[in-house]
């Protein structure tokens, strides 16, 4: 069931019988020169379709924005911060639970949404309810290593090009064209380098050490829609298990 086509009717019917709401969580911003800006968007909202049509599951809108501030430089992307995502976050959730939602699945796109999902997921077990989140990329990562990867490279390219490949063009992709910030501090990540064999975090902006907007393990050139098919079906399964176990948890009114 989708929230966004049910009458107010159907939803006040609906909420009565302890469903689980899932909202896809994503952002709008660069994802190198070859794939789309709606990329960690997109995914989450394709995932939550196969989800759909499962026996007490709600699919709420899309929420397409999220926290980027480190890809501003690149045109598109658009941030609306860890409070502008948490409010949003904050008033959805609070607005179904005073209507009688008490469970919730945040489907994430980006990891820079984190912050903002997890204040306002521990909200609402303080208000007697509970709020998972799942993270697609690193979920896929854990349950098979062909899928291991970074922002904008082979697997989310993948991905796009299995759910709307006209939104992919390869042709436009460029190297990775890495900046270390010394010959010692290798980047590592496009908010992480590497020093001595250990991992430390150093924030800057993405043109600073990703130029071309990607930065990952395996080159997005090399993607395809059958590899990306592979990693949202093997995603969608574990959801759709992980949705049947969660409707097990008890709730207590706090």
């Amino acid at each position: 069931m989708y929230l966004g086509k049910m009458t107010t009717a159907q939803a006040g019917e609906a909420f009565k019988h302890d469903p689980i709401v899932v909202i896809p969580v994503g952002s709008t911003e660069q994802h190198g020169a070859q794939s789309a800006l709606g990329t960690d968007y997109l995914v989450p909202a394709y995932l939550a379709d196969q989800i759909a049509g499962m026996d007490g599951v709600i699919v709420a809108p899309t929420v397409p924005y999220g926290v980027c501030p480190y890809h501003l430089s690149f045109a598109g992307s658009i941030n609306i911060g860890y409070e502008g995502l948490y409010l949003v976050l904050h008033g959805i959730m609070d607005s179904l639970m005073e209507q009688g939602v008490k469970r919730f699945v945040v489907l994430n796109g980006h990891g820079g949404n984190t912050p903002s999902i997890d204040r306002a997921a521990l909200e609402v077990y303080h208000k007697g309810g509970v709020c998972a989140s799942i993270d697609w990329w690193s979920l896929v990562a854990e349950l098979d290593d062909r899928f291991k990867g970074g922002h904008g490279d082979l697997l989310e390219t993948s991905a796009v090009m299995a759910i709307a490949p006209e939104a992919v063009h390869l042709e436009l992709g460029q190297p990775v064209n890495a900046q270390s910030p010394t010959d010692e501090l290798k980047a590592a990540y496009i908010q992480a380098v590497n020093f001595k064999g250990g991992t430390v975090r150093l924030v800057r902006d993405t043109k600073e050490i990703a130029p071309s907007g990607w930065f990952g393990p395996f080159d997005p050139k090399e993607s395809t829609a059958e590899l990306g098919q592979a990693a949202l079906d093997l995603a969608a399964g574990y959801i759709r298990d992980f949705m049947g176990e969660m409707k097990k948890i008890c709730l207590q009114n706090k």
